[in-house]
């Protein structure tokens, strides 16, 4: 019996997956989400500690941003 994997999107995207998103580079992503007003989320330590966004606010702010 073969058992379907249900693809669930995570609550929190990472600027990795925002550089694809947005076609940008990876540097501008932290200054295009300030702009935006997003919220970080910082599960990491340091300077190069991971940062994440929540989901439903970068989808909120492209949909404000549609011409």
């Amino acid at each position: 019996m073969a058992r379907t994997v249900e693809s669930k999107a995570s609550k929190y995207i990472a600027a990795k997956e925002l550089v694809h998103r947005w076609q940008c580079s990876r540097s501008q992503v932290p200054r295009i989400a300030e702009r935006l007003g997003l919220r970080k989320l910082l599960p990491g330590r340091g300077k190069n500690g991971m940062v994440r966004y929540l989901r439903e606010e970068v989808e909120h702010a492209e949909k404000s941003r549609l011409i």
